[in-house]
């Protein structure tokens, strides 16, 4: 079976130690208020934010705090949860597995995983042998608030947005938070309008449209290498310029994740 022959192609990448891989992490603390924690997400440019209990690891991100209904005066303890974690020692097998559920461990991160993944040969694994097909697209005149419903009702974080039936851009729920986030020289009351307002408006141009593209036969290596070089953390997949399907760093990561469902220790 092709899956077999992915497994196998990949045990070397499998087998790697994470200890390779680590970069710092986003720390906060339970009492920040959800406001300093999208600052920090920003300036820092994370997806995730972690913070140490013990021996225990809480996180929480982008697309949990969308949830978020009073962003200025919240704490973000609400909005921990535990993860899994890993050791240095640990394989990128396991850190996959876990990403592949959790999006990411400690600050091991999907991308780097990627690229450990780009210095193989796999131009013989095939873009349609990965994508989620028919993807959600949403339409440009819909309201924010529109998509972050869908976004968090359908846990996805990549929305292809469709103007004159046609993909300009894809909003993904990083640009969400940045388009509701306050200025903070404004006052509490002033912050919750602003946010309120924020949502309502249109998608527009709201995205980004530096979003590479491929065909369904086109190999693995050119996906990940378009992604890298774009700063990006999807591909869409098109036939005859018709939206067959998209990817995304988890799709990828998928392909380093036990083939059998196995309990994450």
């Amino acid at each position: 079976m092709i899956t077999d022959t992915i497994h196998s192609h990949l045990k070397d990448i499998q087998s790697t130690k994470v200890k390779s891989l680590i970069s710092k992490a986003t720390i906060i603390e339970p009492t920040d208020t959800l406001s300093h924690v999208i600052s920090k997400i920003i300036k820092n440019n994370s997806y995730d934010v972690f913070y140490l209990k013990d021996k225990s690891v809480l996180s929480t991100n982008i697309r949990t705090l969308l949830n978020a209904k009073n962003i200025d005066a919240m704490k973000v303890e609400s909005f921990l949860y535990p993860i899994p974690y890993v050791t240095q020692n640990d394989s990128v097998q396991k850190a996959a597995n876990i990403i592949t559920h959790y999006r990411i461990i400690g600050v091991v991160t999907a991308k780097q995983i990627i690229k450990l993944l780009s210095s193989k040969d796999n131009k013989w694994i095939k873009a349609n042998l990965i994508y989620t097909q028919n993807p959600i697209t949403i339409h440009s005149d819909e309201s924010i608030s529109n998509a972050k419903r869908i976004m968090t009702t359908k846990r996805i974080d990549h929305l292809p947005v469709l103007n004159q039936g046609k993909i300009k851009q894809v909003l993904t729920s990083y640009h969400i938070l940045q388009s509701i986030m306050p200025s903070e020289k404004q006052g509490s009351k002033s912050m919750i309008s602003r946010t309120e307002h924020a949502l309502e408006l249109k998608i527009g141009n709201t995205g980004s449209t530096r979003i590479p593209q491929c065909s369904p036969n086109d190999d693995l290596n050119k996906v990940i290498n378009s992604m890298l070089k774009t700063d990006t953390t999807c591909c869409l997949v098109n036939l005859w310029d018709t939206l067959q399907g998209i990817i995304t760093l988890r799709d990828i990561l998928g392909l380093l994740a036990s083939k059998l469902e196995t309990q994450i220790p």
